[in-house]
């Protein structure tokens, strides 16, 4: 898999940008904030139908869009047949610049209960679930470093982020799930306030418990999937200093001998065990939404005593494996994203990630810093210079 044709309008600082790709390694070079990331963030976007750096759809549009709306298209060439992307993005309440008077709005307004995002499959008008998966990325960015100290939920986001575009079922089961932790956060509020009868949890117990088993028994399954992947990968890019392990830890007691209905007994009976204390806190306190993941190198936990080069490292082993298990449930291999990745990584680590690199279909890499980069590589690699978020082919002469 591929991207072959990508085509931004007004999105972020890119006025116009239509750029011909084809299979190898693409690299964007230039200083910061000239747009590097922005263009990693545009294929991300068409890809998952969100962005990975924005808190919302809107920023992603121009401020100096004339209609507040943002424009996204590629071309994907595919082992089940190419398909077409197309994300458009609306932004009606646009930030107001200091001395600037805003663009004019030339389109109509938009109803208040009208999407402020839209997607299109081969031009039919689709729902952004239905984009999911059409073209599978794996995205590496500084943010991903906190996949190993951030939070659980940073490891959770994770795990949904490559399910949800390998497995169709996950991502209708996890939409599903979160309706359901939400709704029973609320009656949960409402029992303990005397509001309500606490027998209706029965029926929201056996929907949670139900999506909760599909959803950990995928994890489970793509977890064995990566440590198979991991501890090569790890040793690979330390130089063969380092084993990789990534543990699974769901808040649900878990047991590989228990049957589908058999575990969604077992944790609707651990949810009765916990009930006077959801309803003391109003939250649910079991589930997926609480599950957690341990990155152990050489045995030890990175989350408490990694260094950062070693942080990275198992970062990146652990995306590399996503890539490969990824192309191993859908047949064809995801883009891989890399934005500014060298930047915390020592020379050998760089040089042994640099070869894995060349292994992938389509790698789009970002860097600040093309001294870094061999000449063996530059040689080989497709490059381009951004600047105000536009492209130049080659690299600077100066």
């Amino acid at each position: 898999m591929y991207l072959s044709h990508l085509l931004l309008s007004e999105f972020r600082n890119y006025r116009q940008l239509e750029l011909s790709l084809g299979r190898g390694l693409y690299l964007f070079y230039g200083e910061n904030a000239q747009g590097k990331t922005n263009l990693l963030e545009a294929v991300g976007m068409l890809a998952t139908g969100s962005s990975f750096h924005a808190g919302s759809d809107r920023e992603v549009v121009s401020w100096s869009a004339p209609d507040h709306i943002a424009h996204l298209k590629a071309s994907v060439v595919r082992s089940e047949g190419d398909v077409e992307l197309e994300v458009v993005v609306f932004d009606a309440t646009p930030p107001a610049l200091e001395g600037a008077n805003p663009p004019p709005l030339s389109v109509v307004a938009l109803p208040a209960n009208t999407p402020r995002k839209r997607v299109k499959v081969n031009t039919i008008p689709k729902k952004v679930l239905d984009l999911i998966g059409q073209m599978k990325v794996v995205m590496f960015s500084p943010m991903d470093l906190h996949l190993v100290d951030g939070s659980p939920e940073e490891r959770r986001r994770f795990l949904d982020r490559s399910l949800c575009q390998a497995q169709p079922r996950y991502c209708q089961a996890l939409l599903q799930y979160r309706k359901i932790i939400t709704q029973r956060s609320a009656l949960l509020k409402r029992i303990r306030d005397n509001q309500e009868d606490a027998r209706l949890l029965e029926y929201l117990d056996e929907k949670l418990t139900a999506l909760a088993n599909l959803i950990i028994f995928e994890r489970q399954q793509m977890l064995s999937a990566l440590n198979e992947q991991t501890d090569a990968l790890q040793e690979m890019l330390s130089g063969g200093r380092e084993r990789l392990k990534i543990v699974y830890r769901p808040s649900f007691k878990v047991d590989a001998a228990w049957n589908a209905a058999e575990s969604q007994q077992r944790y609707r009976a651990q949810l009765r065990e916990v009930r006077k204390r959801e309803l003391s806190q109003g939250v649910c306190l079991l589930g997926p939404h609480r599950d957690d993941l341990e990155f152990l190198v050489n045995g030890v936990n990175m989350l408490t005593y990694g260094s950062r080069g070693q942080q990275r490292t198992v970062a990146l082993a652990a995306k590399l494996a996503e890539l490969a298990y990824m192309r191993a449930c859908t047949g064809d291999e995801p883009v891989l994203l890399l934005d500014d990745v060298f930047s915390e990584l020592d020379a050998q680590r760089r040089g042994h990630l640099l070869q894995e690199v060349l292994r992938h279909e389509q790698v789009l890499l970002t860097t600040t810093d093309l001294s870094s980069f061999p000449e063996e590589i530059l040689g080989r690699a497709h490059v381009y210079q951004v600047v105000d978020g536009e492209l130049r082919k080659g690299q600077d002469p100066t």
